[in-house]
């Protein structure tokens, strides 16, 4: 148990691979209303600049996130986890892995898109010196709704 009363797990991050598309687009479209196609997970097997990670505990998927980097900047493209497995540290650990790989290709900056409505993921983004940088009109659907483009400088770090 932790400080604040929630339980850490370890989970086991790795790469993505083909046999993991049809559980995580399964995922996909449990965790979100707009969720991607499963060729956006086949096309990141291929794509040499957009990586997918598998989070894994007790040999059981419980999440995936995607990003890439491109031109010296990173984007944070997805960080999904099931329900059942939020608030347990995961998305801190796999943001924090992201973010590792990211300052090692030597990025000044790493931009992701939320919804504005996303009060979780916008507090733990905040909480990694993520800032508002603008809004994408309507870039969401079922519901439509803007996005909020965040980015963290990397400079310093």
């Amino acid at each position: 148990m932790t400080t604040d009363g929630t339980t850490k797990i370890d989970p086991v991050i790795r790469l993505m691979e083909k046999k993991d598309i049809d559980l995580l687009t399964s995922l996909e479209i449990e965790i979100f209303p707009d969720p991607w196609p499963v060729e956006a997970f086949i096309d990141g097997l291929t794509d040499g600049n957009h990586t997918f990670l598998v989070v894994e505990f007790e040999n059981q998927a419980v999440g995936y996130a995607s990003f890439y980097i491109e031109m010296g900047e990173g984007r944070l493209t997805n960080i999904a986890i099931i329900p059942e497995f939020r608030r347990k540290k995961i998305a801190k650990k796999i943001l924090d892995y992201i973010l590792g790989v990211v300052k090692k290709a030597m990025c000044k900056y790493i931009f992701l898109d939320v919804r504005p409505t996303n009060e979780a993921a916008i507090s733990l983004y905040s909480s990694y010196g993520f800032y508002e940088a603008y809004r994408r009109p309507e870039y969401y659907s079922n519901p439509t709704e803007d996005a909020m483009v965040m980015v963290k400088n990397l400079d310093n770090e």
